[in-house]
């Protein structure tokens, strides 16, 4: 795995130049930041999760997580013969793992990032779902021209 991660550090800092995050606390306007919501049927989860954050570290980019969240399991039961025997029931459950990464970058950091992660993350197993949330933060000047309306 650090070898591969090496190979990602490589690709990233060519995907991210010079707009490394070197921010204070706190976010900024002109920034994005961008959570990763892995779910899954098996542990991969965190695997994918990880890869995630060491990729944004190797960029410099700040980043939080990755977190697990709570344990999702569904469970039913269903009859084993339609007809008779109805005390002959089988029991399934689905277990749906779920982790979190966020991270906290420039826009042109945070969108060259996000296609990075997109296009060059592992193919996992068919159980396995990345979900992209962003909130982009602007500067205020974009959105409020200084006149006063009546």
């Amino acid at each position: 795995i650090w070898s591969m991660a090496s190979k990602v550090a490589a690709a990233v800092s060519r995907v991210a130049g010079s707009v490394a995050a070197s921010s204070p606390e706190g976010v900024r306007a002109g920034r994005k930041v961008i959570g990763f919501t892995v779910m899954g049927y098996d542990k991969t989860v965190g695997y994918i999760a990880k890869r995630i954050y060491i990729a944004a570290k190797l960029a410099g980019i700040r980043v939080t997580g990755p977190f697990k969240l709570p344990l999702e399991i569904r469970k039913w039961t269903v009859n084993k013969s339609p007809h008779i025997d109805k005390k002959s029931r089988e029991q399934f459950e689905r277990r749906t793992y779920k982790q979190i990464v966020t991270i906290d970058a420039p826009l042109p950091t945070a969108n060259r990032f996000l296609d990075f992660v997109t296009t060059h993350m592992p193919e996992s197993s068919g159980g396995t779902d990345l979900r992209i949330s962003t909130k982009q933060y602007v500067p205020l000047e974009t959105l409020y021209s200084g006149k006063k309306t009546t």
